[in-house]
């Protein structure tokens, strides 16, 4: 997740060095997501999980090395952005997130909360002790290349210390309904990617909604942005325990109403985050508050469809929540174009982050005997 969360750092570097408007350096990530989107719901299910997260890392790792040696050429960009997508399909959260509940029948939220604490912990350094002091050493372009490197250790790591299990079953849902007939799977579908896009389009949006604010000085602008976002995430990786806990214990449509609120009490700060502390107060209360949307998705899909049909609910929903999270940062730079400010895109988010959290809200309770 170090590239994840570390690749808006460089998005004012692009815009500076190749002379490329703002949606020209956001269009890189929804199009290789675009072009990729067919892997997960067609491959990724049907191959084991540790040799996707093997193979995936070493092409996310190339695509990211390849940013650095790029000239200003768009096309050459993208396509560098469809190299990085198709490995982040294979070794993303998508694997883990199959492989972690085919490991896990008992306590599974606590399981995925403590895996997901290494995407909160790194990407907490992803800015602040990575990029920034890469791209201070070596310039932007020898830190590109230094976090492609970094991500390829992914595949050391994945072929060493996880274990092997097959692929995810092809399964019909409970009572032999199919899954596109489920009102349940488009509630869920819909909902989590509303919300899940909401949070992409302030987190891609962030430093460039801080230098709107008036940190203009690009050191400055760089520090401040990567201590935030060390904070957000730090404090993410907390909330993320703490809603892995209550919902393994209580219905988890009151977990996703919590999670909202914290949500609908940060976004206002953004209005004000040019004074004085209000970049880290944002950090905190923010950052509490997304800590439940990559939790509650396998959660809630496990919970409506068992431990054998997550597999499949999550090849199709992952897809199309990447799909949103990228897209929707670049909806938001073209209005960020018509409407010169982040002020209308930015209560635009908010809607679509509280219709995701009512749609979620809209699944039936109940909880499925493990493996069914």
């Amino acid at each position: 997740m170090i590239p994840y969360f570390g690749m808006p750092f460089f998005y004012d570097y692009f815009e500076q060095a190749f002379g490329w408007g703002r949606p020209e350096a956001l269009l890189g990530l929804p199009i290789g997501t675009l072009v990729t989107l067919v892997l997960g719901p067609l491959v990724v299910k049907r191959l084991p999980p540790r040799a996707c997260i093997v193979g995936g890392a070493l092409v996310c790792g190339m695509g990211l090395a390849g940013f650095g040696l790029m000239g200003g050429s768009l096309w050459a960009y993208y396509g560098l952005w469809t190299v990085y997508m198709a490995g982040w399909i294979f070794a993303g959260p998508l694997t883990h997130q199959i492989l972690l509940t085919q490991v896990f029948t008992e306590n599974r939220g606590t399981a995925l909360a403590v895996a997901y604490f290494g995407i909160s912990l790194f990407g907490a350094v992803s800015v602040a002790l990575v990029a920034r002091p890469l791209t201070a050493a070596y310039g932007f372009r020898g830190a590109l290349i230094g976090i492609g490197l970094l991500t390829m250790l992914a595949s050391v790591i994945a072929w060493v210390g996880l274990p092997s299990v097959p692929a995810a079953e092809r399964v019909i849902v409970e009572g032999g309904e199919d899954l596109f007939r489920s009102r349940s799977f488009w509630l869920l579908l819909v909902g989590s990617t509303l919300a899940i896009s909401g949070v992409a389009g302030v987190s891609q949006h962030l430093k460039l909604i801080l230098k709107e604010a008036g940190y203009v000085e690009q050191a400055r602008l760089d520090a401040v942005f990567g201590w935030m976002l060390m904070l957000m995430l730090a404090v993410g990786s907390c909330g993320r325990f703490a809603f892995a806990w209550t919902a393994d214990r209580y219905p988890k449509r009151h977990v996703i109403s919590v999670a909202f609120l914290l949500m609908a009490g940060a976004m206002p700060l953004l209005f004000v985050v040019g004074r004085e502390g209000m970049p880290y107060l944002f950090a905190v209360v923010f950052g509490m508050g997304m800590s439940a949307d990559s939790l509650m998705v396998p959660l809630l899909a496990a919970d409506q469809f068992g431990s054998r049909g997550m597999g499949r609910v999550m090849a199709w929903a992952m897809p199309v929540n990447t799909v949103g999270q990228t897209w929707f940062p670049y909806l938001i730079s073209l209005m960020w174009g018509v409407y010169g400010s982040y002020s209308v895109p930015l209560v635009f988010t908010f809607g679509c982050v509280l219709l995701g959290r009512l749609t979620l809200a809209g699944l039936p309770q109940r909880r499925l005997e493990a493996g069914v």
